[in-house]
């Protein structure tokens, strides 16, 4: 098997997966199917892949004032970026909401 797996060609393969190793390059087609040959593959849009990063620069860019430029920087709802500061910091205050301790409570 090793050695036809060295022939291989692009001529050699189906149109669907000539397409991904134009893409990624022969090599690179083996090696997903060595393993996940035979398996369903979600690949993901760039933006998924990007999340991390920036919900990473959402939190080191907030100086507690910014949320809605964030939001139009990034690309993301200003309910997303409440959600990303309250899950790593805790309490964010709201632009204009008031708390308990406003009425002496």
């Amino acid at each position: 098997m090793r050695e036809e797996k060295e022939a291989l060609t692009l001529e050699d393969l189906q149109e669907q997966h000539r397409e991904i190793a134009e893409l990624i390059g022969l090599d690179g087609l083996l090696k997903l199917a060595d393993v996940y040959g035979g398996t369903s593959l979600y690949i993901p849009q760039v933006r998924e892949l990007m999340k991390n990063r920036v919900y990473k620069a959402i939190l080191e860019e907030y100086d507690g004032t910014n949320i809605k430029q964030l939001s139009g920087k990034y690309q993301v709802s200003e309910a997303t970026v409440y959600k990303i500061l309250k899950d790593k910091i805790g309490k964010v205050q709201i632009p204009g909401q008031m708390s308990f301790a406003d009425f002496g409570i």
